[in-house]
């Protein structure tokens, strides 16, 4: 398997991370729609990663996903925790912020 379809992948993830990062809304929705495309592209061939480059290729791969996934787990993380200090501040909402079992604020 060529792994040009492992670079595009590793490049389309890349940029979905510079835009979690910036928190540019427009940029995270075309690099996830990116990234999606280039697995789309992957899953087509059917891939065994037998090659050294590929193999090096994929596990970037999947080390970026790991990123990502940190990455969106503190955004939403921080969104809970804005959205539980708003409904404090107004008098609508619990204003104790308590973590559940699953690591998560309980509401």
């Amino acid at each position: 398997m060529s792994t040009a379809a492992l670079e595009a992948l590793v490049r389309e993830q890349r940029a979905l991370i510079a835009a979690l990062d910036a928190d540019d809304v427009d940029a995270i929705a075309r690099a996830t729609t990116a990234v999606d495309d280039a697995l789309v592209r992957i899953r087509a061939f059917s891939p065994r990663f037998v090659s050294t480059d590929a193999r090096r290729l994929a596990e970037e791969a999947m080390a970026l996903t790991e990123a990502a996934r940190v990455r969106v787990n503190v955004l939403v993380d921080m969104t809970a925790r804005r959205i539980t200090r708003l409904a404090g501040a107004t008098g609508k909402g619990k204003a104790v912020q308590t973590y559940g079992r699953t690591g998560r604020f309980a509401y």
